[in-house]
């Protein structure tokens, strides 16, 4: 888990009892326990620590799917993965945040930024795999980079919402299914499609039969002919 930079309890605490613009730095780097110089050179600002974390799951995921040895569907799924794990870790924190998404509009902007940031984090792997050179390579990966971010996104909304539901089984059966859609195009095999032998049966009622009669009247049978 990334823990070493987290964003304290306290400060997002402080910035959703007392409102996010009547929330002093100052205070903020009293309640996060550091100085105020400190403050600015950990998080930079407000806003910007209220997204730290974000910053630090997104440079970890690039390095997780840089050093993936599994196929790209798989990596994209452990990755959805590794995401909704470190927003759930911290459930108080992840609830504040929450509230103060609701809250705050500028806030809610800075996360459609972070959304945007997921996607292209994804994309890029597939890309870097090579998986844009495919037939319809590129459709496909900005696709399914959407598509386990959304999934993702709206599992993490259900679980704050309801936090003491156990969500993560569940997401990983979905993207595991969304994978699958995209398997075809994403991880195509190399094995030739088998051509079945085709079975001729022919019945012949009478006498014993001529053999070039016979094929005579199968030939004719296949040119439509009489």
């Amino acid at each position: 888990m990334i823990t070493s930079s987290a964003v304290p309890d306290a400060a997002l605490r402080l910035l959703v009892e007392k409102g996010f613009d009547a929330t002093s730095v100052d205070a903020l780097a009293q309640a996060a326990g550091i100085s105020r110089s400190t403050f600015f050179r950990r998080f930079g600002s407000k806003e910007e620590m209220v997204f730290a974390d974000q910053e630090m799951i997104i440079h970890h995921l690039e390095t997780m799917l840089a050093t993936s040895s599994v196929g790209p569907v798989q990596s994209m799924v452990n990755a959805g993965l590794v995401v909704f794990d470190q927003h759930t870790a911290r459930p108080e924190a992840a609830s504040l945040r929450h509230q103060l998404l609701l809250d705050v509009p500028s806030l809610r902007d800075r996360e459609l930024v972070s959304i945007h940031r997921y996607e292209r984090v994804f994309r890029n792997h597939l890309r870097d795999r090579g998986l844009y050179d495919l037939v319809h390579g590129r459709a496909m990966c900005i696709a399914f980079a959407s598509g386990v971010v959304s999934v993702h996104n709206d599992h993490l909304r259900r679980w704050l919402r309801h936090p003491e539901e156990t969500r993560r089984p569940e997401l990983e059966r979905e993207l595991l299914a969304l994978g699958t859609l995209f398997t075809p195009v994403l991880e195509p095999t190399d094995e030739p499609a088998r051509v079945q032998p085709t079975t001729v049966v022919i019945t012949i009622s009478g006498d014993a039969p001529d053999t070039e009669a016979v094929v005579d009247q199968v030939r004719n049978a296949l040119n439509g002919t009489h």
